[in-house]
């Protein structure tokens, strides 16, 4: 064999490799992101249709509500309405039972996972470095829908809102956040957004992490394709905050840029987001 083909040969491989384990490892789940407030009928729906519809087996976690044995069986009550064949509320208190064999064994019988309304840092402190944590990453991985709605949003980024900071300014470090479940690690989510006037926060964010924002209102979602299409469900908006072109990153603690454009999106509309 030639020198030359040999090289082609072994170039040909290395990239078939690649390619092989890129699509092994490509996630095939699906997110549905909803902003809060009353939630559609429509909403809630395409979530349980996603999940198999009357085939469905969805796991609520709804431990961010400081009620959230009340919340679960609300959840629990909606999803029956709308056909879903199976639905569980989880009551997991803490760390030592979000690693338990017998919490992980039950959760791994569901194809979609749902989180409640709340505190978000409640389900952080929770679930954050926990089986868990591993078990909805990997059933997300391999295909379940993971869905969420107000504090169950705001978990959804990598970087997620904890809800404190003074939004009356813009500079660094005025919005306090901490790490989220990162199922989309190239956005970051708001929620409640034009209901609670929160534009000045998500823009800090954005400008100081240079990463894209994602401000859904109430009654409203997204919902998250595996190969990065979004689409906006529901009866209000959202408003997307692509980060600046520049900025200027000197001693000032004022957050400033240039270039920063914005999209504001109805039920119906798409947009993209890289799915790292």
């Amino acid at each position: 064999m030639k020198k030359s083909t040999f090289f082609l040969t072994a170039a040909l491989f290395i990239l078939f490799l690649s390619c092989a384990r890129e699509q092994a490892t490509q996630t095939k789940g699906q997110l549905l992101i909803i902003g809060g407030g009353k939630r559609p009928a429509s909403v809630m729906q395409k979530f349980v249709d996603l999940a198999g519809g009357n085939q469905a087996k969805i796991a609520i976690i709804p431990m961010a509500s400081e009620y959230y044995q009340e919340a679960g069986e609300r959840y629990k009550k909606e999803f029956q309405d709308l056909g879903a064949e199976k639905t569980t509320a989880f009551y997991i208190l803490d760390s030592p039972q979000a690693n338990a064999d017998s919490v992980i064994e039950q959760l791994n019988q569901y194809n979609a996972i749902f989180f409640g309304g709340g505190d978000q840092s409640r389900l952080t402190k929770i679930f954050l470095n926990t089986r868990c944590m591993d078990l909805f990453h990997e059933k997300y991985r391999q295909g379940a829908v993971i869905g969420g709605t107000s504090a169950g949003a705001a978990i959804m980024s990598e970087i997620m809102i904890t809800g404190d900071g003074d939004w009356q300014v813009l500079k660094r470090d005025s919005v306090d956040t901490t790490e989220g479940f990162s199922f989309l690690k190239s956005a970051v989510v708001d929620q409640h957004f034009f209901r609670r006037q929160r534009l000045n926060r998500l823009l800090a964010v954005v400008i100081q992490n240079h990463i894209t924002g994602v401000g859904i209102d109430e009654s409203t979602a997204v919902w998250v394709q595996p190969n990065g299409l979004c689409q906006v469900l529901g009866n209000s908006v959202v408003l997307i905050i692509h980060p600046p072109l520049s900025q200027d990153k000197g001693q000032s603690d004022l957050l400033t840029g240039k270039g920063l454009s914005l999209d504001i999106l109805k039920d119906g509309d798409t947009f993209i987001l890289p799915m790292k």
